[in-house]
């Protein structure tokens, strides 16, 4: 068929991908803006209407054909710097959403569909009451633009019941057993600004594993599979006094290094790499990861596993 794109026509194949992701779209969205307010379910359902549109078809199809798409130049300089920074030998990309990256921006998805970001993972709680306002809505579309899709949970030691925290969790995330959405991952750092404690959460080694062991024991129990464990190095190490029961966990390492870096220990390879810190005051900056092993590990993180395990 022939399409017109922002004053340029062309000649298109037949994309039957894009066509099947354009009709799973609405089915999509309806099922994830349920429990939206009035606001955010307008949000969604327009980022929807853009995204299942026949020029995000477009844009969506195989690499080939999206030259045919002007994205203008802001968005292709975007979309080369973002393809320049990712570490040579992971062709896999993602990024990580959280409240933050609506500060100023949002997110522009056209460019993270361009850049071939993969994968979004979304902070969907904090401690026992905060949820993520913008959660429900970035799941949303970015299943809408067939994208994997995983939640995760900011974890809060300092305000101790980790079960509690654990299963408010559960409650908000959203898991379907539909081989994208992606394993969830517990976020285990430093507290930031604003939080009172030290750097390991007022707990003494032994008290912050317990915390630990109780946390990730009871999400584990709760979606039948190993979630996996944000963390980096030099937090890991002497805030759990080297810790190393957890090194059949799959790791997600942060680490802004143009190589792999130092893991925590007990592991010995990662699935995940955050190599990169978004920033919500420039355009397009957001956490940015790659997957270990390609597609092949993008889709043994899928919840569950296409082997069933």
């Amino acid at each position: 068929m022939r399409v017109a794109v922002a004053g340029h026509t062309g000649v298109m194949r037949s994309f039957p991908a894009a066509q099947r992701r354009v009709a799973t779209a609405w089915r999509l969205a309806r099922r994830f803006v349920a429990d939206l307010t009035p606001g955010q379910r307008k949000a969604a359902l327009i980022a929807t209407i853009v995204v299942s549109s026949p020029i995000w078809a477009v844009a969506a199809a195989p690499a080939r054909q999206a030259p045919l798409l002007r994205l203008g130049p802001p968005v292709l300089e975007a979309v080369s710097a973002i393809e320049a920074a990712r570490p040579a030998g992971f062709p896999v990309g993602g990024i990580d959403l959280s409240s933050h990256d609506h500060r100023t921006f949002g997110v522009h998805w056209p460019t993270e569909v361009a850049a071939g970001s993969r994968f979004v993972y979304i902070k969907a709680t904090e401690g026992r009451s905060y949820v993520n306002p913008h959660f429900a809505a970035d799941y949303a579309t970015a299943r809408a633009t067939g994208r994997y899709v995983g939640a995760y949970v900011y974890a809060r030691p300092d305000l101790g019941d980790p079960v509690g925290q654990a299963e408010h969790f559960l409650r908000h995330a959203r898991f379907t057993r539909d081989q994208r959405t992606l394993v969830p991952f517990v976020d285990l750092e430093w507290p930031y600004a604003g939080v009172r404690a030290d750097d390991c959460y007022n707990l003494s080694p032994e008290r912050l594993r317990a915390w630990i062991a109780a946390f990730i024991g009871r999400i584990e129990a709760g979606i039948g599979r190993k979630p996996m464990i944000y963390t980096n190095t030099n937090w890991w190490n002497p805030c759990t006094d080297n810790d190393a029961s957890y090194a059949t966990y799959p790791l997600n390492i942060a680490g802004y290094t143009k190589r792999p870096p130092k893991l925590p220990a007990g592991w010995t390879t990662f699935a995940i790499w955050q190599y990169q810190p978004g920033d919500p005051n420039r355009r397009h900056s957001h956490d940015r990861d790659v997957v270990q092993g390609g597609e092949a590990g993008l889709r043994a993180l899928a919840w569950p596993p296409p082997s069933g395990g």
